[in-house]
């Protein structure tokens, strides 16, 4: 059986992975594939900066660690990933179809360095299958947008990749429902993304939406 660990920056306690890990199991079943033997280890660090630490340690996965894994699956959020000197990318402009391609591809090409580190492009080659990387538009609640309307948040998002505020339109959208007390990404973000990865229709509807979302289910499914 393939082994995966799926590695993200995610502050609603694996609300991602586990969007990802039911979709590409639905995937598979309905392909008649093997099923994916994902690791049993959350891998969601603290930040986009700790997850660059984490690509440093690909070889670590793929061949030291007393578990390891066949494939490596790196997630980094889209947001705030200019903010990183390490990744010497610009904030994307409107419009997005246009500068989010590019933006993306430079950050994918900088995690798989951070892999490769010394290694030479003969003792990469071998290994590189396992690595992969891939940003995601915007953040979770980018997820959380395109079924609102059944989550009771307000209308849903058709367009998530216009809304680069994800986190502040989840956040508006409960407090109007009336709540006393602040959204929190680690209690109300992580039932809202639970919802959606045990919901099936929520799901198709979420990955359907998101073609950053939706290349990462491929991938898996291709596996």
């Amino acid at each position: 059986m393939t082994s995966v660990h799926i590695i993200t920056e995610d502050k609603t306690g694996g609300g991602l992975e586990a969007i990802i890990k039911a979709e590409v199991a639905h995937q598979r079943m309905l392909k008649d594939l093997e099923p994916l033997e994902f690791s049993k280890v959350r891998g969601t660090v603290n930040g986009n900066a700790e997850l660059l630490k984490q690509c440093e340690k690909y070889e670590l996965f793929r061949f030291r660690y007393p578990k390891r894994f066949d494939h490596v699956l790196y997630v980094i959020d889209a947001r705030n990933a200019w903010k990183l000197k390490q990744l010497g990318v610009a904030a994307p402009q409107q419009p997005y179809e246009n500068s989010l391609p590019p933006f993306c591809d430079a950050i994918r090409e900088k995690l798989e360095l951070l892999a490769k580190a010394e290694r030479t492009d003969e003792q990469w080659q071998p290994i590189r299958s396992g690595f992969h990387a891939h940003v995601l538009v915007w953040e979770r609640e980018s997820l959380i947008l395109p079924v609102a309307d059944q989550l009771g948040l307000g209308p849903a998002v058709a367009d998530v990749y216009a809304d680069r505020g994800a986190a502040e339109s989840v956040t508006h959208r409960f407090e109007q429902t009336g709540k006393k007390r602040a959204y929190s990404k680690a209690t109300d973000g992580k039932q809202f993304l639970d919802r959606i990865a045990y919901t099936e229709g929520l799901r198709t509807t979420v990955v359907g939406s998101n073609p950053s979302l939706q290349a990462i289910v491929d991938e898996l499914v291709a596996l």
